[in-house]
């Protein structure tokens, strides 16, 4: 279980992290309604900034979420299970159903950044042209890190399973 606990510890640290880039996110949201309506100048970066900061907060907050319980599930169906038979339903579940998905992404973000770093794309939402790749490569690592606690989920279940009782 130590690499359950690591994984966790990830998820935690990532998940804090993901917490603190509120704190930028509001400062520049400030920064650009004032500008905006205040001084009648907008800012020429705000909106790329913007986007950038909820992404990462976003991609960084789900394997956090994961670990915590809070991501949506189906409660007509998994209210009415036994506690048996919903550790066997999120085994199943995150196995087949998420697991793949975040495994593909990772892999596909990897591809999407490299080409961004290597062509030296510039992000063309404003005219600020901010180079791409920096936020295109937290796109394979917050799947990866889903992933990971995809992973870390599945031997939690199973060894509760083994146990034959409810986490």
């Amino acid at each position: 279980m130590r690499i359950v606990k690591l994984i966790d510890k990830i998820s935690e640290w990532t998940g804090a992290l993901s917490a603190w880039i509120v704190i930028p996110l509001m400062v520049v949201v400030i920064i650009d309604v004032f500008q905006r309506h205040i001084l009648n100048d907008p800012t020429r970066w705000g909106y790329d900034v913007l986007w950038m900061l909820f992404s990462a907060q976003f991609l960084l907050g789900g394997a956090f979420t994961l670990l915590r319980k809070g991501h949506i599930r189906i409660d007509i169906v998994y209210g009415v299970l036994s506690d048996r038979a919903r550790l066997i339903y999120d085994i199943i579940n995150t196995l087949v159903i998420i697991l793949p998905p975040m495994v593909l992404l990772t892999w596909a973000g990897i591809v999407f950044a490299e080409d961004a770093w290597a062509s030296g794309e510039k992000l063309s939402t404003t005219n600020w042209f901010f180079p791409a790749g920096p936020s295109k490569s937290l796109i394979p690592i917050g799947f990866f890190l889903l992933a990971l606690q995809c992973v870390a989920e599945i031997i939690r279940d199973l060894k509760e399973l083994r146990k034959g009782r409810p986490q």
